[in-house]
């Protein structure tokens, strides 16, 4: 029943985020027609989680009610959708709306996933599920978006942001987490600074670590870049979502297909493959000639990225001590989420759509190839459920 609970509170979350990168860019490119603020927005909700993510982090370690900072999240979630739809002709106003909600925005993946240990009976098997709520929603959300802005307008997908947020924040609310097994003692400068330097330090989490922020952050140029080229071949700029949607059921379905046998191979190892092969996908994107092309070629992009994110939390799970978990689990998404902001922000100013997607498929190599140096290959090093 715990795990149940919390796939749902952590599905209804994620859904509601995985729909705001789309909807805030379709918001403010049919409201204002600023393809420059479109990608500022975008900044603004993602870039506050650089500095949240590691406080959070070591909070959520350290506090006997995580819950707290997951609702909170929820919350500001909510309010900022619907401010969004009051201030959407001030531009000062949209930033800071978008700011407000992104600075708790590392619980949605990280804050959540940390808590799986204290959850979860068959901790693989509760990895894999989460996994695939996460790869669902991140289909479902920009589906949403795109069919609601096409049948009602972009109104309505900020509305449902908030309505998710708050359903997602009443099903938190009914987890029961037991209190951490190990008692941590040490001062929060000092619990930040132990958690950061694991991260640095131990290499293959370094490599999984590294490979991940810079794959991911590249992607961010896609989030202007690609509702204009659906727009170029023809189609409404809302349409990007189906594309985005592609790419995730190409994900659920690798995933599906391959998490029983990704446990013979070390995770960082299927990761640096996983994103290397989604770099070789998306060079093919600028060569479509329509959308159903271009979806087709998502689709395809998303089986190589599919076992990415089971394979990220499993060498956070695996390479990190119970009592750094939290931290790790918010800081890695909050080096993600910040990186994105950059990659949303330049692209927000490039205006060669076929030339943007070619740097996000190059990146994924570099990415790769990257992680890969910096994971020496030393012997494998197991986590206990105990922190041992």
């Amino acid at each position: 029943m715990g795990l149940r609970t919390y796939l749902v509170a952590a599905g209804l979350t994620r859904l509601a985020d995985e729909m705001v990168g789309l909807a805030l860019v379709l918001f403010v490119l049919l409201r204002t027609d600023s393809r420059a603020l479109a990608g500022a927005t975008v900044a603004a909700y993602t870039v506050p989680s650089i500095v949240s993510g590691p406080l959070l982090g070591a909070w959520l370690d350290r506090t006997r009610r995580p819950l707290v900072a997951l609702v909170g999240n929820q919350l500001l979630l909510a309010v900022a959708a619907a401010g969004l739809l009051l201030f959407v002709g001030h531009p000062v106003a949209v930033l800071a709306l978008a700011s407000l909600a992104g600075t708790a925005l590392p619980m949605s993946s990280g804050g959540f996933t940390g808590l799986l240990p204290r959850i979860a009976v068959d901790l693989p098997r509760a990895t894999s599920a989460d996994a695939l709520v996460y790869l669902s929603t991140a289909l479902a959300g920009p589906a949403v978006v795109g069919g609601l802005t096409a049948l009602f307008g972009v109104d309505s997908a900020v509305v449902a942001i908030g309505v998710l947020a708050t359903a997602g924040a009443l099903c938190t609310l009914r987890l029961r987490v037991p209190p951490h097994a190990d008692v941590v003692h040490m001062s929060m400068a000092r619990a930040i600074r132990d958690g950061v330097r694991h991260l640095v330090t131990t290499p293959p989490l370094r490599g999984a670590t590294l490979a991940a922020v810079l794959g991911y952050g590249s992607v961010g140029l896609l989030a202007t870049a690609l509702p204009v080229r659906v727009a170029e071949l023809g189609h409404p700029a809302g349409a990007a979502g189906f594309v985005w949607a592609a790419i995730e059921v190409g994900s659920v379905a690798s995933l599906l297909v391959l998490r029983g046998h990704l446990h013979r191979w070390r995770p960082e190892r299927v990761l640096f493959a996983s994103i290397a092969g989604y770099g070789l996908v998306l060079a093919s994107w600028p060569f479509a000639t329509g959308l159903v092309v271009l979806v087709g070629l998502a689709v395809v992009a998303g089986i190589a990225q599919g076992p990415t994110l089971t394979s990220l939390i499993t060498a956070r799970q695996r390479y990190t001590p119970a009592v750094l978990l939290g931290q790790v689990s918010t800081t890695g998404p909050s080096l993600k989420i910040g990186a994105f902001a950059i990659g949303a922000a330049v692209g927000g100013t490039l205006h060669d759509t076929r030339a943007a997607i070619f740097a996000v498929a190059a990146a994924q190599l570099v990415a790769a190839g990257l992680g890969l140096a910096v994971s020496a290959p030393g012997p494998l090093r197991l986590r206990t459920r105990d922190g041992a």
